[in-house]
């Protein structure tokens, strides 16, 4: 691809035909229904709802940029105050993406770096990795001219994180430019909660720009991690790294899904997972630092073949968010009550959380505890109740148990119930990482007893 449409008319256009197309498909349609018998009306509708949206979206991949992380973020975030057709279409928005010709984005690394810096390196031109915001490019420096980095001492491999041009200037605008095209299209109401939403929503996005937020949160994990071999957090060269442009070692890691992880010894993929696991821990209990955009592609696996240390490579600390500290301890009372089925304590972790109201029906409260309790189904420490396919012998069968799935359903269930609200941000960000980690952990194939990851955290409690 050679270029992102970048002016403000330009995408304001091909965002509000694509909204004026999908409210005008969805009217013909709806006039279509009129002549069909009234119990067949809804299901036609439906249909043309769920049609309409999935063109929209592939609009929104073709776009690029903020439209797409947009898309994605109201895919988790929008579910309560959208029809279930347009974020089941938002959904499969698409980190990985075209990455632009180097002609576009070395002109953007000259002018965050400099000539010189620039010219101390060989870089490969075609793109190693291309997403929403940004692509990367694998580099050398070139030992010759690279003394403006201490770190420049070796012929090893660099990773070069370039931000797509005008991107971060767009935000304000693709925001406003979204919220118009899903009123326009009939999908959205405004008023308070969305307003909210599109705020919190916007603040997150600006931040993920700011890859000086991300160098220093890269910094923070890799000092918490240091010693722990299990975790590899790369190098990043300060002198080469600005708001838009990030450098860092490239270290040799394959996605989960390939197929020389899925070979792996059971064992070895377990303790993989078993790591995943206590990194959500560590990073909701003790840092209160949360990596709240888990996909794939931010997480890398360094096989080890001499030996069965095999790590988890961490990448892209954009999305780390901060928890309150009152936060991270209602989350830590949440969960141990939801793994101990303590449906009073649970609820009060909930209300602390924010995610409940003392006001709220017994009905609400109930229903809310029954999901949390339902979705900590692999951490208990006695497997009764549950399922006997999610069982394998005496561990948890991740892959088989189809929890998100199952999940999915109960806690759509939940939202039925009258005087159910939505939970705040900061529950939905954990919610988001919860849900990464558990797709991580069954795509390893994990068979594990996970009750130590927890017990292990109220033994420290009590103890304090």
């Amino acid at each position: 691809m050679k270029s992102i449409k970048k002016g403000g008319l330009s995408r304001r256009l091909s965002i509000g035909v694509a909204g004026a197309k999908g409210g005008l498909g969805l009217l013909q349609a709806k006039a279509g229904s009129l002549l069909l018998p009234k119990d067949q009306q809804q299901a036609h509708n439906d249909k043309a709802l769920e049609r309409e949206a999935k063109r929209f979206v592939e609009h929104l991949g073709e776009l690029k940029g903020a439209y797409v992380k947009i898309g994605q973020m109201l895919a988790l975030y929008g579910e309560h105050i959208l029809p279930v057709q347009v974020t089941s279409a938002l959904h499969t928005l698409e980190s990985s993406t075209t990455p632009l010709d180097w002609g576009v984005m070395r002109p953007v690394l000259v002018s965050e770096l400099g000539q010189e810096v620039v010219s101390a390196m060989m870089i490969d031109q075609q793109a190693l990795a291309a997403a929403s915001l940004s692509q990367v490019h694998k580099a050398r420096f070139d030992l010759t001219k690279a003394n403006f980095t201490q770190n420049a001492d070796d012929e090893s491999a660099i990773c070069i994180k370039i931000q797509y041009p005008e991107i971060a200037n767009a935000i304000e605008d693709d925001f406003k430019n979204m919220m118009q095209m899903l009123a326009l299209a009939r999908w959205v109401k405004s008023g308070r909660q969305m307003e909210s939403l599109t705020k919190e929503l916007k603040h997150y996005l600006v931040r993920e720009t700011n890859y000086r937020y991300e160098l220093e949160t890269a910094s923070k994990v890799g000092d918490l991690l240091r010693g722990d071999n299990r975790y590899q957090v790369p190098h990043y060269y300060e002198k080469a790294c600005t708001k838009k442009v990030l450098t860092m070692e490239y270290v040799d890691g394959v996605d989960v899904t390939d197929p020389s992880v899925q070979s792996l010894s059971q064992k070895r993929r377990n303790a993989l997972a078993e790591s995943m696991l206590e990194l959500f821990f560590k990073e909701a209990f003790e840092w209160r630092l949360m990596q709240t955009d888990p996909n794939f592609g931010n997480y890398r696996i360094s096989i080890d073949n001499h030996s069965d240390n095999d790590k988890l490579v961490l990448l892209d600390f954009g999305a780390v968010h901060e928890l309150s500290e009152s936060f991270s301890k209602a989350l830590q009372v949440a969960i141990m009550a939801a793994q101990e089925g303590d449906t009073p304590s649970l609820v009060e972790g909930l209300i602390a959380l924010n995610c409940l109201r003392q006001s709220d029906s017994e009905a609400v409260k109930k229903s809310f505890a029954e999901f949390c309790q339902f979705i900590l189904e692999p951490f208990k420490n006695s497997f009764e109740g549950v399922p006997s396919f999610a069982i394998d012998g005496d561990v948890y069968h991740w892959k088989a148990s189809r929890l998100l799935k199952r999940a999915g359903r109960v806690g759509s269930q939940g939202m039925l119930v009258k005087g159910f609200t939505v939970p705040p941000s900061e529950f939905m960000l954990m919610v988001r990482k919860l849900t990464g980690v558990f797709t991580f952990v069954s795509a390893l194939g994990a068979k594990t007893k996970s009750a130590h990851l927890l017990n292990a955290y109220r033994e420290i409690k009590e103890e304090n």
